[in-house]
C-alpha cells in the first residue's frame, strides 16, 4: 500500500508544474486541500469517533508539517524541475534515521541504512542534479519539504491509529487549506481554469491527497519511519516515469539505472534480514565437506 502511495505520488509532480501554468501556487493547495478536507469531514459523517482537544491538536501539527511540505515543493517547482524536485523532495530518506532516533529512539536497522545509502545513490542517478553551488532557491525550498514531510512521516507513526486515523485525516487536510488562505491574498491571486487545470486538479485532489492521505494513516504505522522513508522513495522513479510518458522530460539510459539502483535499494531494506538468514540456515544445513 505503500508503494502504491509512490505511484500516486510520482504523478502529482507534472500534475502540480502543469497547474501552476494557471493558478498561483498558494490557490493551488488552498483548492486541493479544502476539497479533499471537506470530502473526509462527509465520509465521517455519523462516525461513532468524536473529536476531542488531543485529537484536534495532533491533527494540526500533521497539518501544519503538510502545509510547509506541500507548500514548499509547490513553490519550489516554480523555479526548479520536476525530476529535481523529486529528488531533494527524498532527501527525507537521509534525515528521517536521525530524527527517528532523536525523536523515539527507534534505531534504524543495518538494513534500512545500507538500503537508504543505495536509495540515495540512485536518487542521483536518476534526476542528475546539480552540485550544492548550482542550487537555486527552489532547491532550497524543496530542501526544507523534505524536512517537513520527514516531521509528518515521524508524528504519523506515534499519532495514527485505528479510533484516531479518519479524523486527523479530515483535521490535517482542513488545517492545510486553512493555512493557505492568508498566503492565497499575499501572493495576489491568479486562476486562469479550464478543462485541462480542471482535470490536473481532480487528480491533485482524489487519488493524489484523499486516497494516498488515506493509505498512508492506514498503513505507514505497520512499518517503521525509515523503512517507510526507504520505499516512498519510488516516488520519483514513478515521477520519471510519468514526465516522460506525457513528454516533459527526456528519457535517459542514466535515468533507467537510477530507478534500478532506486528499486534494488528499496527491495534490499525490505527483504535483506530475511535473506541472509535464510542464507545462513541453508549453510547450516549443508554438512561440512571433508
Amino acid at each position: 500500500m505503500l508503494v502504491l502511495c509512490t505511484v500516486i505520488w510520482g504523478g502529482t509532480f507534472p500534475a502540480v508544474k502543469y497547474v501552476l501554468g494557471f493558478s498561483s501556487p498558494w490557490l493551488i493547495v488552498a483548492i486541493r486541500f479544502g476539497a479533499a478536507g471537506l470530502v473526509f469531514a462527509l465520509l465521517l459523517r455519523g462516525a461513532k469517533y468524536k473529536l476531542n482537544r488531543q485529537v484536534v491538536t495532533r491533527g494540526l501539527i500533521l497539518g501544519l508539517f503538510f502545509f510547509a511540505g506541500f507548500g514548499l515543493q509547490t513553490l519550489g517547482l516554480q523555479f526548479t524541475s520536476s525530476s529535481r524536485s523529486a529528488f531533494l523532495t527524498e532527501a527525507l530518506v537521509l534525515f528521517l534515521p536521525l530524527l527517528s532516533f532523536a525523536m523515539s529512539r527507534k534505531r534504524p536497522s543495518v538494513f534500512t541504512l545500507t538500503g537508504a545509502l543505495l536509495v540515495t545513490a540512485g536518487l542521483y542517478l536518476l534526476t542528475s542534479p546539480a552540485g550544492i553551488v548550482d542550487f537555486n532557491r527552489g532547491d532550497w525550498l524543496t530542501l526544507g519539504c523534505a524536512l517537513a514531510f520527514s516531521l509528518y512521516i515521524i508524528c504519523v507513526d506515534v499519532w495514527s491509529t485505528p479510533d484516531t486515523r479518519g479524523l486527523l485525516s479530515a483535521v490535517q487536510t482542513l488545517a492545510v487549506a486553512v493555512m493557505a488562505i492568508p498566503m492565497v491574498f499575499c501572493e495576489g491571486a491568479r486562476l486562469d481554469a479550464g478543462t485541462g487545470f480542471a482535470l490536473a486538479m481532480l487528480y491533485l485532489i482524489v487519488p493524489g491527497t484523499l486516497i494516498v492521505v488515506a493509505l498512508q494513516m492506514r498503513f505507514q504505522p505497520l512499518s517503521t519511519p525509515s523503512r517507510a522513508g526507504v520505499i516512498f522513495a519510488l516516488e520519483p522513479v514513478f515521477a520519471m516515469f510519468y514526465a516522460v510518458a506525457l513528454s516533459l522530460e527526456v528519457f535517459s539510459a542514466r535515468g533507467a539505472l537510477g530507478a534500478l539502483v532506486i528499486t534494488v535499494g528499496v527491495i534490499w531494506s525490505e527483504t535483506g534480514k530475511i535473506a541472509i538468514e535464510r542464507l545462513r540456515g541453508t549453510q547450516a544445513a549443508t554438512p561440512e565437506q571433508g
